[in-house]
């Protein structure tokens, strides 16, 4: 498996660059985590042949859960184990396949001694896949390869638009300054 860009969320550790499967259905086991950030991730996998009955598949996480350290009100602590909310869309097309991920929630931590009785003031969210399956179907020797990318969130959109639309206005202004004079 061959890495195509860096991937902070996602590590392929079974199987180093380069590796090929000449069998119909090879699997390997793969490890990767979904980062506790928020963010949604488009993960893609593909390979090089052209074959359009060569297919990929990546299991879905078999692990995830969520560390809640819940303050006593007196400077002590206990945790609550709760379920992880993640997101997992999976589209699979010949020699590619496109994943959405994404953890609803980011870890955080704002434990203190003054913490209120009750307050959820620190949480870990966890999920991964551990030893996950990866298949490729193919009759002929491929090569995989694996990209990462943040989708960007609505505001960071919103933000690039008026970005757009302020430098479009002082463009105006410097013309009709110039025309002017």
């Amino acid at each position: 498996m061959a890495a195509a860009s860096s991937a902070q969320a996602l590590v392929l550790n079974s199987c180093a660059a380069g590796c090929v499967t000449d069998q119909g259905s090879l699997p390997f086991g793969v490890d990767y985590t979904v980062p506790s950030d928020g963010r949604t991730y488009r993960w893609d996998l593909w390979t090089d042949s052209l074959n359009p009955a060569v297919t990929i598949n990546l299991s879905s996480p078999n692990e995830e859960f969520a560390l809640i350290k819940v303050s006593n009100g007196d400077g002590t602590f206990h945790q609550d184990f709760t379920a992880a909310n993640w997101i997992w869309q999976e589209t699979i097309d010949p020699g590619h396949t496109t994943i959405f991920t994404r953890s609803l929630d980011a870890d955080y931590d704002h434990c203190s001694n003054a913490s209120p009785l009750g307050d959820a003031c620190a949480a870990s969210h966890n999920v991964w896949g551990n030893g996950a399956q990866l298949t490729v179907s193919s009759r002929a020797p491929v090569t995989v390869f694996f990209s990462q990318t943040v989708v960007p969130e609505p505001a960071a959109w919103t933000m690039l638009i008026l970005g757009f639309f302020g430098l479009g206005a002082t463009v105006r202004r410097r013309r009709a300054m110039a025309a002017a004079a």
